[in-house]
């Protein structure tokens, strides 16, 4: 018995040293790429005939993998929403459910499981992996207060209705979970209007706050909105609270 348990331990320490390794961009860049050329022909699609989806939102999305830096990584701009959960939650990770809304691909699962998020899943409206569940975020088949964590990882653009992306990500939230939302900010949007693929306006963390004062209670945690050289990402992390503690 004493050798069998040291076994599964050696085993289990391995594997979490293996995890560890795509923590390395380039490393994961290679691991995840290899495994959607081997998976590509699994690909499968939900039902986005919801009105509230951006007509080009999965069209828009499945081009990204004609450009593999855009697919897997997209500059690193998830860096954003994943390491201010890692310095959140300095213990017990393999307890913490994280659900990623709009991965597209593997990468941003990959690299939460390298930090010890083993419970971590995607969400999108289509999908290649067993890692990245087939669904959609205005109205999901979750139960009530599921997930720790929800990162709405640059997806909030291709809805329609924002307030009710919150409202589901509050539903499904445990009490106290984290929402992370990242978006690009256009400074020629006043000017020029909306371009597809987005179809709301939010452009700014300002935005956003105010969104999410109006759709749910919440107390913000951590917003990034510098707008210096090439940096045009948005990004605010709210706690979930009560109607009594907002």
């Amino acid at each position: 018995m004493k050798t069998f348990l040291y076994r599964l331990f050696r085993i289990q320490k391995i594997k979490r040293a293996l995890w560890s390794l795509l923590k390395h961009s380039g490393i994961r860049y290679f691991v995840v790429s290899w495994r959607f050329r081997l998976l590509k022909r699994k690909m499968r699609f939900g039902n986005y005939n919801n009105e509230s989806i951006g007509e080009t939102t999965v069209k828009h999305n499945l081009t990204a993998f004609d450009m593999p830096r855009a697919a897997f990584g997209c500059g690193g701009r998830m860096e954003l929403l994943i390491y201010p959960i890692v310095s959140y939650f300095r213990k017990n990770r393999a307890s913490i459910r994280i659900l990623v809304v709009g991965c597209r691909s593997e990468d941003d699962i990959f690299w939460l499981k390298s930090y010890g998020f083993s419970d971590t899943y995607g969400l999108d409206l289509f999908s290649y992996s067993k890692h990245i569940l087939i669904g959609d975020i205005h109205n999901t088949d979750f139960a009530d207060k599921t997930y720790d964590v929800v990162l709405l990882g640059w997806m909030i653009s291709y809805t329609k209705d924002p307030g009710l992306v919150f409202k589901e990500c509050k539903r499904i939230l445990k009490d106290d979970g984290l929402l992370g939302i990242g978006l690009d900010h256009n400074p020629k949007q006043a000017a020029e209007g909306i371009k597809a693929p987005r179809v709301n306006t939010l452009n700014s963390t300002a935005d956003i706050k105010k969104m999410l004062d109006a759709s749910i209670s919440n107390k913000l945690v951590l917003e990034y909105d510098h707008y210096y050289g090439d940096d045009d990402r948005c990004v605010v992390i709210s706690k979930m609270t009560s109607n009594q503690q907002a």
